[in-house]
């Protein structure tokens, strides 16, 4: 049947309207980690695509191991609903399917180079926003980790000077007060970058623990 010109210009651009509808955003980064770590996942644990369609089965969920597959190809997305029962029946948590792995790129959305690994994946534990206040906030937290840590291998070290054994040698003792130390000046510095305002309380807290160290070094 003929149509008019008009009328198939119509049907071409109507038609190319609901493709572009469907196939929406490309796939991006966030795909590709859940791609690459839902493999790693089934994989660590020996199952193999069709056990693992089994599992999400008797979960409540469908998705055939075909589909499955094309996850792990990155040839077909996943929804929420997917994820959540995927990370349920490998035993691990959506937060883990979607962390990216070690040197790739940043999660979608994310600006590349903006944020350290470790940021991006606190945030992705629900441990911090990506905000300047929600990451000074978070590197307090670890600046007051390593210090316990610190304080806990000086005793023990000192403990094992007394006795002379322990649970951990001298050297390993001493190289872990030495890596919490490195770490505690990484922290202080990438809190100054993050907001260059703590700088003035970082050294008066340090002024301040340095004359509560000598005061108990007098007799």
């Amino acid at each position: 049947m003929y149509a008019p010109p008009l009328a198939v210009s119509s049907i071409a651009l109507y038609g190319s309207y609901m493709e572009q509808r469907q196939r929406g955003n490309p796939p991006g980064n966030t795909g590709a980690h859940v791609a690459a770590n839902l493999k790693h996942a089934r994989q660590s644990i020996g199952l193999d695509l069709r056990e693992l369609a089994a599992r999400v089965r008797r979960a409540g969920r469908t998705i055939s191991h075909s589909a499955i597959s094309k996850i792990e190809n990155g040839d077909r997305r996943v929804d929420v609903d997917d994820l959540t029962v995927l990370a349920y029946v490998l035993e691990t948590t959506p937060a883990a399917l979607l962390t990216p792995p070690e040197g790739e790129p940043a999660p979608t959305g994310v600006p590349e180079g903006g944020y350290l690994d470790e940021e991006v994946h606190a945030w992705l534990r629900d441990w911090t926003p990506l905000t300047i206040q929600g990451l000074v906030w978070y590197w307090r937290g670890q600046t007051e980790a390593a210090r316990r840590h610190i304080q806990l291998d000086t005793e023990l070290l000192e403990l094992y000077a007394k006795r002379g054994e322990g649970i951990s040698t001298v050297e390993d003792y001493q190289a872990r007060i030495a890596q919490y130390e490195e770490r505690l000046l990484f922290i202080q510095a990438r809190i100054i970058a993050l907001d260059p305002t703590e700088a003035g309380r970082i050294a008066q807290d340090q002024a301040s623990r340095q004359a509560i160290a000598r005061g108990r070094e007098k007799p």
